[in-house]
C-alpha cells in the first residue's frame, strides 16, 4: 500500500453492532476484536453476522479477519421471530429471506402455480418473486393466491 493511500485512510471509522455505533480503526480486524467492543462482550458461543443490504447476511468465522470499512453493520446471534404464511405461524432465525426460501417453509412447499404475497397493512400488498429479498420482523404476514386465474370461457353467463 502506498503512503498516499495510508494518509487518505481515516484514523477511526464507525461500525454498528446490534444497531449501536462503535469507533474503530479501519482495515483487517479479527472477529474477536468485534466481540470485545460490546459491553458486555459477545460470548464465544454466540454468532456474529455481517448485515448485507439486499442480500443474505454472512456468518463470520472467528478465525478469519474482516476488512472493516465505515458504516458496516453487524449483529449477534438473533432470537427467532414468528412470521405467518396463509395464517400458519413459522419461527425463523433470519431477518432477511428470499421469496424462494419463504416458499419452502410450509410443508408441502408453496406450489409453483401459486404466487406469494406480503400482506402490507393499510397499503397495497406486495407480490414476492423467488429472487426478492424480504426484510422480516416479528409478525410479518404472507399469503398465497393462484398465480393465474382462469375466468372461464363465458358460457356460464
Amino acid at each position: 500500500m502506498d503512503t498516499d493511500t495510508l494518509r487518505d485512510r481515516p484514523a477511526k471509522i464507525t461500525i454498528y453492532i446490534d444497531a449501536k455505533p462503535y469507533k474503530i480503526a479501519p482495515g483487517p480486524t479479527p472477529v474477536s476484536t468485534l466481540r470485545a467492543l460490546t459491553h458486555p462482550p459477545v460470548p464465544a458461543g454466540k454468532d456474529v453476522w455481517l448485515d448485507i443490504d439486499d442480500a443474505q447476511d454472512e456468518l463470520l468465522a472467528d478465525t478469519a479477519p474482516i476488512d472493516l470499512i465505515d458504516g458496516m453493520r453487524f449483529f449477534t446471534e438473533i432470537d427467532g421471530i414468528t412470521i405467518k404464511i396463509d395464517r400458519l405461524e413459522y419461527e425463523v432465525f433470519q431477518r432477511k429471506m428470499t421469496g424462494a426460501e419463504l416458499r419452502v417453509l410450509p410443508s408441502p412447499d408453496v406450489a409453483a402455480d401459486r404466487d406469494l404475497w406480503r400482506d402490507v397493512p393499510d397499503k397495497r400488498d406486495v407480490k414476492v418473486q423467488d429472487e426478492d429479498v424480504v426484510r422480516l420482523q416479528d409478525g410479518t404476514r404472507f399469503f398465497t393466491a393462484p398465480g393465474r386465474i382462469n375466468p372461464g370461457d363465458g358460457s356460464e353467463l
